[in-house]
């Protein structure tokens, strides 16, 4: 693509604020914003050479957002979405008791599919403001030396 001019540039980045502000006028429930925040999750991860196998994966009552590979590693992926981060940043929601449940559901997973291989499991924060979207990644987030997985 060949940009011309500033004018060029302005209608792009006015393209991604229509964008933004029609998330905003849906941005009335916790839901709709976390299914958008992973939506751009999984757009992100795919262009980061990550095969998306599942999303939204249940084991009873425990979920795991996205669940993907690259190479040889599995990934566990909790997705933590924001509309803003004045408070706190998005990966703080994921606590000792959200870790736990992650590593329950994830010990089910490899067993129904008999996988024992490397894994690892991830954080994508995403925060959205009306101008922009941040998608931070923390790789390897969970300690699981000081965690055992049932």
């Amino acid at each position: 693509m060949i940009i011309r001019n500033k004018g060029d540039i302005f209608e792009i980045v006015n393209m991604e604020i229509e964008r933004m502000e029609h998330f905003w006028e849906m941005n009335g429930s916790k839901k709709r914003v976390g299914d958008w925040g992973e939506k751009q999750a999984r757009d992100w991860l795919v262009r980061q050479g990550v095969e998306v196998l599942h999303h939204n994966w249940r084991s009873g009552h425990k979920e795991i957002d996205i669940i993907g590979r690259q190479r040889d590693v599995l990934i566990f992926i909790e997705v933590k979405c924001r509309s803003t981060s004045i408070f706190a940043p998005p990966e703080t929601a994921v606590n000792s008791k959200k870790w736990k449940n992650i590593g329950i559901a994830a010990t089910d997973y490899m067993i129904k599919n008999k996988y024992f291989g490397k894994f690892r499991f991830d954080i994508l924060a995403v925060t959205i403001t009306p101008y922009c979207k941040q998608i931070m990644h923390f790789k390897d987030a969970f300690d699981r030396s000081k965690t055992t997985l049932y």
